[in-house]
């Protein structure tokens, strides 16, 4: 077990706030309510596709300061968390073909700080998750077999989501749990699509469903830290590829702080075939 235990990162001892920076908002104790760019509190089955967690082992990828992963604890599963550490390259979008000094060294400052915010967050829960570091494309096999794998709203930060996927995949023997923005199309068009006819669609309204947006604009060099406006039946269809047959798809409205309304959501759940599908449906 010595070259998996080595992968596993050494705990680190976060106290101050000011080293931190917090991707979800949180009730610390000790230290109170912490605002961070999420608030997911009201809506975590949700977000989670109501998946049963007791029991299960977790990898978490895009673990952030880990509301999430603290919450699955929570829940009764066994959770490693997965991340980038400073030391590895976050995708950021190469305008003009480069990534610029300044880009780098924020995102390796951001990076520093969502890291510390996971640990303090850890200690003070006394958690006992456990923290991955690397590239999401090179997800280490060492982890061993997980029953659930979650990805919470990182695919559209990734230059190549489906390889990200295929990486955790390789590792989940149930269920993947992937959540993401509904950014391509609004739902109010969005929605009576899927309700027509299989023939209709074929040749229409397919090209909508499965058609991915990609977000980087050169005239405006914006965004720089996104890349792909994903629909639910695009990353169901890579779930199905990747051997997750037994798919359900799922809306929900989160809170993001920076907006003054929820903003919505989906979450599909993809199931190996022959796993039991319950849980997968709100109660």
């Amino acid at each position: 077990m010595e070259i998996a235990d080595s992968i596993y990162s050494p705990s680190r001892v976060v106290t101050d706030l000011k080293d931190c920076h917090f991707y979800h908002t949180m009730g610390l104790p000790g230290y109170g309510l912490i605002q961070g760019e999420w608030d997911l509190r009201d809506h975590v089955d949700q977000y989670l596709g109501y998946v049963p967690l007791k029991g299960k082992r977790v990898l978490e990828v895009g673990t952030a300061s880990g509301y999430l992963c603290f919450e699955m604890e929570k829940r009764g599963a066994d959770v490693v968390a997965y991340d980038l550490s400073e030391n590895d390259s976050w995708d950021v979008v190469p305008y003009g073909g480069v990534v610029t000094d300044e880009q780098t060294q924020d995102r390796k400052k951001t990076i520093r700080g969502t890291n510390n915010a996971w640990w303090l967050s850890h200690r003070v829960f006394e958690s006992r998750a456990q923290a991955v570091y690397g590239p999401v494309y090179a997800i280490p096999k060492a982890i061993g077999p997980v029953d659930v794998a979650t990805f919470g709203s990182i695919l559209l930060h990734l230059r190549d989501p489906f390889l990200a996927l295929q990486k955790a995949a390789e590792l989940t023997t149930e269920t993947m749990i992937v959540t993401d923005l509904m950014s391509l199309v609004p739902r109010r068009i969005y929605s009576p699509f899927r309700l027509l006819p299989r023939f209709v669609r074929r040749y229409t309204v397919d090209r909508i469903l499965y058609a991915p947006l990609f977000m980087p604009k050169p005239e405006k060099k914006f965004p720089w830290d996104g890349w792909w406006g994903l629909t639910p039946e695009l990353v169901e269809r890579f779930l199905k590829i990747l051997g997750f047959t037994n798919t359900t798809i799922t809306y929900h409205r989160q809170k993001y702080n920076y907006k003054p309304r929820p903003v919505n959501l989906f979450t599909v759940v993809g199931k190996r075939e022959g796993k039991d599908n319950g849980g997968l449906l709100p109660p």
